[in-house]
C-alpha cells in the first residue's frame, strides 16, 4: 500500500524526475548564455551624467559591443585576442584610470601617434583643424538639447569618419577656454573628450586612457528614460531615442 496521493494514470516517478532535470538544464543553459553574451559580446550601461550631450542624455540605456576591438578574459584587463583599434570619433566605454571601479564613456579624439592642440573651442589633430559647423536651425537645437540651456551653442563636428553633434555652454564646469600645450598621444593610449565640451571631465583633466582599460564601443540606445518625468507619466520613456544608433 502506498501512503499518499494516488499517482496520475500514465505518469510515474521517473517521468517527474526527468521533467525537473529538463527544466533545470534549460534554466542553466539560458543563464550560461546570458553570462557568456555579457562577458564576451554585449554589455548594457546606463548614462548617469550629461557629459556626452547631445549624443547621449542622462537616462539613456545603451548596449556596448565588447568584441569591437578584441576579447578579454571576463572581469580582467587581460586581452587574449585583438583585431581592431579604436578610431577617432568612436564612442567608447572604459575603466576610469583614476578609479578603476568606475566606468566612463567618452569620444576618442586622439589615437596613438596623434599630435593634439586646443585653441579656444577648436581642436587640431596633426596640424589640421577638426571641422565643426554651428547649427543655426532652432528646431534642431531644441531637439538636441531641449530648453535647459537656451544659450548653449551646438555644432556638427567631423572627426575622422564620424559626424556627430557637440555642445558648447556658457555655463562651464571646467575652464578649457585657454590654449593648451601640444599633446602627443603615446602608444597604447587614447585621448578622449565628452561631446558636452565645456562640461565634461575627460582627458583634458586627468590624462589618457590605456588600451587595456577599454571595455568596448557604444553601439545603440535601446531605452531612454527621462529622469525628471514621473514613472506614472506617459513621457517617462523618450520613444524617439529608443533604438537609435550612436554616432
Amino acid at each position: 500500500m502506498v501512503d499518499g496521493p494516488e499517482a496520475s494514470p500514465g505518469r510515474n516517478l521517473s517521468d517527474d524526475v526527468e521533467g525537473r532535470r529538463d527544466i533545470a538544464r534549460t534554466l542553466f543553459l539560458s543563464l550560461l548564455a546570458v553570462v557568456l553574451v555579457r562577458a564576451f559580446l554585449i554589455e548594457p550601461f546606463k548614462i548617469p551624467s550629461s557629459s556626452m550631450m547631445p549624443t547621449l542624455r542622462i537616462g539613456d540605456h545603451i548596449f556596448v559591443s565588447k568584441f569591437s576591438y578584441g576579447l578579454s578574459i571576463p572581469f580582467t584587463k587581460i586581452e587574449f585576442a585583438a583585431w581592431a583599434e579604436p578610431k577617432r570619433g568612436d564612442v567608447v566605454v572604459f575603466l576610469f584610470p583614476k578609479e578603476e571601479t568606475l566606468h566612463y564613456i567618452k569620444r576618442v579624439v586622439g589615437v596613438p601617434g596623434d599630435r593634439l592642440e586646443f585653441k579656444g573651442k577648436s581642436i587640431y589633430v596633426n596640424g589640421e583643424i577638426v571641422k565643426a559647423e554651428r547649427v543655426t536651425d532652432p528646431a534642431l537645437v531644441a531637439k538636441l538639447i531641449g530648453d535647459a540651456e537656451p544659450s548653449a551653442d551646438v555644432y556638427r563636428e567631423y572627426l575622422g569618419s564620424a559626424i556627430h553633434f557637440i555642445k558648447h555652454s556658457n555655463r562651464k564646469t571646467y575652464d578649457f577656454s585657454s590654449d593648451t600645450q601640444v599633446e602627443i598621444v603615446p602608444p597604447d593610449k587614447f585621448f578622449v573628450l565628452g561631446d558636452n565640451r565645456d562640461d565634461s571631465y575627460d582627458s583634458r583633466s586627468w590624462g589618457l586612457v590605456p588600451r587595456d582599460h577599454l571595455k568596448g564601443k557604444a553601439q545603440v540606445i535601446w531605452l531612454s528614460l527621462d529622469h525628471d518625468a514621473p514613472w506614472t507619466g506617459v513621457g517617462k520613456i523618450r520613444w524617439p531615442r529608443c533604438g537609435t544608433l550612436i554616432h
